[in-house]
């Protein structure tokens, strides 16, 4: 009988501990996804600026992360900076760019945050179709898709404007194609 007893209770502690194992990882995790969250709202809050009266200038490296709440990817694209931001100051900057968190500000580099209600999924190609501007889907099956043909001409733009719709620009997200495209066609 008392083994019986003996074997119920290390059983019954046993199943205690591991409950207890369970519960603990649980609030541990989302302790360190707040601590995550909060680290990432501390980061977008803040603004590295290297000096005053520093310009964007053709050389300036745009990087553009955008952080998809959807399915937590962060997503970083390089850039040189468009025609209509050279010259720019930090304030200015801010003026266009409401909606982005401006990370660092230097005349080498700008980074600036958006963080999205989506999944990080949709790819388009900005590029020309018969001399306007045009949209392309990018799908892994199916490839490049033609998806819309704008109002605006091709030669509306400044020629280094042009060269890069020719090459192709990669938008990720449909604010950043909506965005991207008003400041093609405005």
């Amino acid at each position: 009988m008392k083994k019986n007893e003996i074997m119920w209770i290390f059983l019954i502690c046993c199943i205690v501990g591991i409950v207890s194992c369970i519960i603990t990882t649980k609030v541990y995790e989302k302790k360190i996804q707040a601590l995550s969250s909060a680290e990432i709202q501390k980061q977008e809050d803040s603004v590295t600026v290297i000096t005053e009266t520093a310009r964007i200038t053709p050389s300036t490296k745009m990087v553009y992360e955008y952080y998809y709440t959807g399915d937590g990817v962060t997503q970083t694209l390089e850039d040189v900076p468009p025609y209509f931001l050279l010259d720019m100051t930090l304030e200015d900057m801010k003026k266009v760019y409401t909606d982005w968190k401006i990370i660092s500000f230097s005349a080498e580099e700008v980074v600036m945050r958006k963080t999205l209600e989506a999944k990080s999924n949709e790819q388009y190609i900005i590029g020309e179709k018969n001399g306007y501007i045009a949209v392309y889907y990018k799908e892994a099956q199916h490839g490049i898709i033609l998806h819309e043909i704008t109002n605006t001409p091709l030669s509306a733009l400044p020629l280094e404007e042009q060269e890069r719709l020719l090459e192709g620009i990669s938008v990720i997200g449909d604010e950043n194609l909506s965005k991207i495209l008003s400041d093609y066609t405005s």
